[in-house]
């Protein structure tokens, strides 16, 4: 039975084995737990690094078995916690080139409409890392987390996004690829999309690996869906 972590300041469930969905309230991010070292794929908006804390220390382990940070893109709700935590504990950092430079800025990608994103880009910093604390990654490597952990450029809500998916696990982790909303899984609205013919191919990228659990960035995480659920969206998208 997948366990479930609650307390005033942590929720956090096991979508699958060792792999833990924290909710950030407004967005997920997921501790992926193995016996040489932990891995957090994400860090949340700034501030949500007691989260982490918390969780660590529910399963037994420490600040310092954290070991990698795995960022899919640049967005603050993705990032924004990434330097409170690398700088607690030396984490290597892992990201795509274009999500690095932004990441040495404390900066968000452009997606956003018109307005929203030059607010965003005028005046919205987050916590910036050091080039020294990144790895970069890019699409067809193959990271040493959950069995072989592939890396997918899966550009389109934000030109510098990746997925990370494990054959092993059969566990999917789509960043904003893909979300669920109202109780389906949907693609990344077009609203705050940088690429929309982009996000679509993506999703249809992720969708044909037909994952046994879709770990998404927004929304409850797909662990009972059935093949239509991902065939219904992928027919959407193919149209």
């Amino acid at each position: 039975m997948p366990l479930t972590f609650v307390n005033k300041r942590v929720m956090a469930t096991e979508i699958a084995a060792g792999v833990y969905c924290i909710d950030g309230g407004g967005g997920n991010f997921y501790l992926c737990v193995e016996d040489e070292g932990l891995t957090l794929i994400d860090t949340g908006m700034p501030g949500r690094a007691e989260l982490v804390w918390d969780l660590i220390a529910q399963i037994g382990r420490q600040r310092t078995d954290l070991t990698r940070i795995l960022v899919t893109h640049a967005d603050m709700d993705h990032a924004g916690s990434l330097a409170v935590v690398q700088a607690a504990t030396g984490a290597a950092v892992f990201a795509g080139a274009a999500t690095a430079s932004l990441l040495r800025q404390g900066r968000s990608p452009s997606h956003m409409p018109f307005p929203v994103q030059w607010v965003i880009d005028r005046f919205i910093r987050y916590g910036a890392v050091s080039a020294a604390t990144i790895t970069q990654f890019a699409d067809g490597d193959v990271l040493p987390i959950l069995g072989g952990l592939q890396v997918l450029a899966t550009p389109g809500h934000t030109l510098d996004h990746f997925s990370f998916y494990s054959v092993a696990y059969g566990v999917l982790f789509a960043g904003d690829a893909l979300n669920t909303r109202n109780g389906r899984l949907q693609s990344t609205p077009p609203r705050i999309t940088a690429d929309p013919d982009a996000a679509r191919h993506s999703a249809i990228r992720l969708l044909e690996l037909a994952p046994a659990v879709i770990a998404c960035g927004h929304g409850t995480p797909f662990t009972h869906h059935s093949a239509d659920d991902i065939t219904t969206l992928f027919n959407e998208l193919r149209q």
